[in-house]
C-alpha cells in the first residue's frame, strides 16, 4: 500500500513494506502465472495459481487508490512481463459509489396515502443505487468476455492461416502418380536383373566350394609328405651325439697320457 509519499524505487528495503507475502517458485515454469487479489466485506485473498498466498480479515483496500505492479531481482536477472490486468467485481460485492457533496436538503413532508400505502423514496433510491452497481458489473464482463472472444478469434485465424500454410508445403513435398508409376517400374527392373544374376551368383558359390575342398584336401597331403620326408631321422641323431663322446673321450686319455710322460720337476 502506497498513498503517493514513498518511493519504492529508492527504499533501502522494499520487502519491509510488504503487509504480506509469500514464496512462489517462478522460473521455468513455461507458462504465465495468475496473482488474483480479492476483497470481500469481511477479508482480502491473495492468491497465486489458485493457490493461496496469504489471507486476512484485517485489510481493506481503501476507494480512489490506483493499481500498481513492480518487481525485481536480485542477484540473477529476471525479466518479468505483464500478459493481462483484469479488474472485476466478486458476485454478491457492490461497490462504494463516489460521493459528491450537495448541501443538505429538507426531507419532504410524508404524503398521505389513502390506501393505507406510504412511497418510501429512500428505498427506491437505494435500489436503483444497487441497480445501476450491477448494470456496471454485468457491463464490465460484457467486456471482458468480448475481449477473450476476440483473443480466441485471434487464435483460430492464426492456427487456420499455419495449418493452410502446412497444407501447401505438404502438397508440394508430395510427389505425383506419374514419379510413383516410374519409380515402381524401376524397381521391378531392378528386381528382374537381380533374379537373373542369381543363378549365375550360384554356380559361382558351387565353383568356390569345390576349389576350397580341393585345396584343403591338396595341401594336407603335401604337408603330410614334406614332413615325412624331410625330417631328421632320430638315429641318425643318436649315432652323432655317440661319436661326439667318443670323440671327447679320446681327447681326453691323450691329454693324460702326455701329461704322465712329460718331464717332472721335483724340489
Amino acid at each position: 500500500m502506497n498513498d503517493g509519499t514513498t518511493d519504492y524505487k529508492s527504499h533501502h528495503a522494499v520487502d519491509s513494506l510488504a503487509f504480506g507475502h509469500c514464496d512462489f517458485s517462478y522460473r521455468n515454469l513455461g507458462r504465465p502465472s495468475k496473482i488474483q487479489v480479492k476483497q470481500l466485506t469481511d477479508s482480502f485473498e491473495v492468491t497465486v495459481d489458485d493457490k493461496r498466498c496469504f489471507w486476512s480479515d484485517k485489510i481493506r483496500l481503501p476507494s480512489g487508490y490506483y493499481f500498481g505492479v513492480s518487481a525485481a531481482s536480485a542477484d540473477t536477472p529476471d525479466s518479468f512481463e505483464i500478459y493481462k490486468f483484469v479488474t472485476s467485481s466478486a458476485p454478491g460485492v457492490t461497490r462504494e459509489l463516489p460521493r459528491h457533496d450537495s448541501p443538505p436538503q429538507q426531507p419532504p413532508p410524508p404524503a398521505s396515502n389513502p390506501g393505507g400505502q406510504v412511497n418510501d423514496q429512500g428505498f427506491q433510491a437505494s435500489s436503483n443505487g444497487q441497480f445501476a452497481v450491477q448494470f456496471t458489473d454485468l457491463q464490465n464482463r460484457l467486456q471482458a468476455l468480448s475481449q477473450s472472444l476476440d483473443s480466441i478469434v485471434r487464435e483460430v485465424q492464426q492456427l487456420s492461416t499455419k495449418s493452410e500454410a502446412r497444407h501447401q508445403d505438404l502438397s508440394h513435398k508430395v510427389t505425383s502418380n506419374d514419379q510413383l508409376s516410374t519409380m515402381n517400374q524401376r524397381i521391378q527392373a531392378i528386381e528382374n536383373t537381380l533374379q537373373s544374376y542369381q543363378g549365375q551368383f550360384s554356380s559361382i558359390h558351387g565353383v568356390l566350394k569345390d576349389s576350397h575342398s580341393t585345396l584343403n584336401e591338396g595341401l594336407t597331403q603335401q604337408m603330410t609328405h614334406i614332413i615325412s620326408t624331410k625330417s631328421p631321422k632320430i638315429g641318425t641323431f643318436v649315432v652323432v651325439i655317440i661319436v661326439f663322446q667318443l670323440l671327447l673321450a679320446g681327447i681326453y686319455v691323450m691329454y693324460k697320457r702326455r701329461r704322465a710322460n712329460g718331464p717332472k720337476k721335483y724340489l
